[in-house]
């Protein structure tokens, strides 16, 4: 059975709700009949939700997927970092051994595997041309550092000797591939709130809430006012708000 996209469900039926109540309230003010006022809300709300779907889809799970992977790839560079070092060379042997159905030797300060050496230079900064250094100069003719990320002048240090360069999303990938992930990540401590971190929930996509509801209530106003017109654009703009928050707003 085909897995249900449940969020791109909840916006495709978030955006036809919405739809639906700013059309009923629009057509309702231009229109007397209270069932064809309705009957047009339908056919546009309907309108928005397929459109919504089917240009949503494709963008909402290329989006989570990317999401899921960068955040769990950040959770590993971290985790590899703050990993005792021998711990982390291990680690790296065990996928290696996995990944070339031979055993890897862990040599110092490098791993031989597949006829390759590695060299884990697991940080929180970036490797420099000065830590390449040592390792252009070492013997052997195959060599690759398996490293989050290079300078610029490390990379083309790397490239001008033929070494190899492992980086972030591969070493989560044989990782992964191997079943040598972190049973539980080390986790850096929560930042603490401070105001400017306050006036960043207005954005959040969990805000959308409130917009909604004033967008609502100011619309459903309109269908009993003697002057509606303020309302039904007031009410449209709040809806309009409550949209992009959702969709664009920060997780």
């Amino acid at each position: 059975m085909k897995k249900i996209d449940l969020p791109l469900l909840t916006d495709t039926i978030f955006m036809a709700s919405v739809s639906l109540l700013f059309f009923f309230c629009l057509f309702r003010y231009y229109l007397r009949s209270f069932w064809a006022a309705l009957a047009c809300a339908l056919a546009a709300a309907g309108g928005v939700a397929a459109a919504t779907y089917f240009l949503v889809r494709r963008k909402h799970r290329k989006r989570q997927e990317a999401g899921l992977s960068s955040a769990e790839i950040a959770k590993l560079t971290f985790h590899l970092a703050m990993e005792a070092p021998e711990r982390a060379v291990k680690r790296l042997a065990d996928a290696l051994s996995a990944k070339h159905g031979a055993q890897a030797k862990i040599l110092g300060n490098r791993i031989r595997a597949g006829g390759t050496d590695y060299y884990p230079l697991f940080q929180l900064e970036p490797v420099s041309a000065d830590r390449i250094a040592p390792i252009v100069r070492a013997e052997g003719d195959k060599k690759a550092i398996a490293a989050v990320v290079l300078t610029p002048d490390a990379e083309s240090l790397a490239l001008a000797f033929g070494i190899a360069v492992m980086n972030a999303e591969e070493i989560y990938a044989l990782l992964k591939e191997t079943g040598c992930l972190p049973e539980e990540y080390i986790a850096a401590a929560k930042k603490p709130k401070n105001i400017k971190e306050g006036l960043k929930r207005r954005i959040r996509k969990s805000s959308y809430k409130g917009y909604l509801l004033a967008g609502v209530m100011l619309l459903l106003f309109s269908l009993i006012t003697f002057f509606p017109v303020y309302y039904i654009v007031s009410g449209s703009l709040m809806l309009a708000a409550a949209v992009l928050v959702r969709f664009f707003g920060k997780a």
